[in-house]
């Protein structure tokens, strides 16, 4: 096979892709942006800047706030009510997992959107307590976290397609060089493969200092098709050989409960 070489994204080409690319500016760190913050970042003309922010604003998805600048709006609320109410895979894990946890550990659902990992349901407590030692659990609804780090993503992202993993790879070369899964083509993929064959993915304090998780893809019933990663977190001195055999089962079993689910919660029954 021919080596690999990354490739930059293309920028988006539709007007609502690029509508949406105003919104990506937002985050905990920068929760407001003015007209210049999307001309310069973006590199648009002020009147193309202007002209997307009035729609997102029109839409409810940006709001004016003090000072010419610009913060999410509240129609995110109402979006965000709608799939607690009726998201197949949140209810799915919200009717399963509290009967499956455990003591001493916290479950946690995931979904995906293009390469970012977003933790949709969690089972547990913020805190786990070992050995006198208060453990955060970093994960909640709504958190992401990247394509290339932690248990829960690592088990979405070896079942992939391969057409899908490559392209993934020509993306993020860079990025699964530091995250230690690959330095070339070849590696990635053996890296991959082994997860595939193991059927789950382990990470130790990737995402936080101490913790540690096993997880599982959750698949369509009858399908290939990943819909989801369920993952347990404990204390990284518990991670052995026999908890991570013990977790395998014990998640297995609880995404394919999800799994169907997640089906019948799809068809509105």
């Amino acid at each position: 096979m021919r080596p690999v070489n990354a490739s930059d994204n293309a920028r988006p080409a539709s007007t609502l892709a690029r509508a949406f690319e105003v919104l990506e500016l937002l985050s905990v760190e920068h929760p407001l942006l003015r007209i210049e913050d999307v001309m310069s970042r973006l590199g648009y003309t002020r009147s193309t800047a202007y002209r997307y922010v009035k729609e997102l604003c029109d839409a409810g998805l940006l709001a004016p706030s003090s000072g010419g600048m610009y913060a999410l709006g509240p129609r995110i609320i109402e979006l965000e009510r709608m799939l607690v109410l009726t998201d197949p895979l949140y209810l799915a894990g919200r009717k399963v997992l509290p009967a499956v946890r455990e003591p001493g550990s916290v479950l946690l659902l995931h979904n995906l959107y293009r390469d970012k990992v977003l933790c949709i349901y969690k089972e547990g407590p913020d805190t786990l307590e070992y050995k006198g030692q208060d453990i955060p659990v970093r994960r909640s609804r709504g958190m992401p976290f990247p394509l290339f780090r932690g248990a829960a993503s690592l088990a979405m992202l070896a079942f992939f397609s391969p057409h899908r993993i490559r392209q993934t790879y020509l993306r993020s070369a860079e990025e699964i060089a530091q995250a230690g899964l690959g330095r070339n083509w070849e590696e990635f993929r053996r890296t991959l493969a082994a997860i595939r064959r193991n059927g789950y993915a382990t990470s130790h304090s990737q995402i936080t200092p101490n913790l540690a998780g096993v997880a599982v893809p959750i698949f369509q019933p009858g399908e290939k098709k990943v819909i989801g990663s369920l993952a347990r977190a404990f204390p990284a001195e518990l991670l052995t050989p026999e908890m991570e055999r013990a977790c395998l089962g014990r998640l297995s079993e609880a995404a394919a409960l999800i799994a169907a689910e997640f089906v019948e919660a799809g068809s509105g029954a």
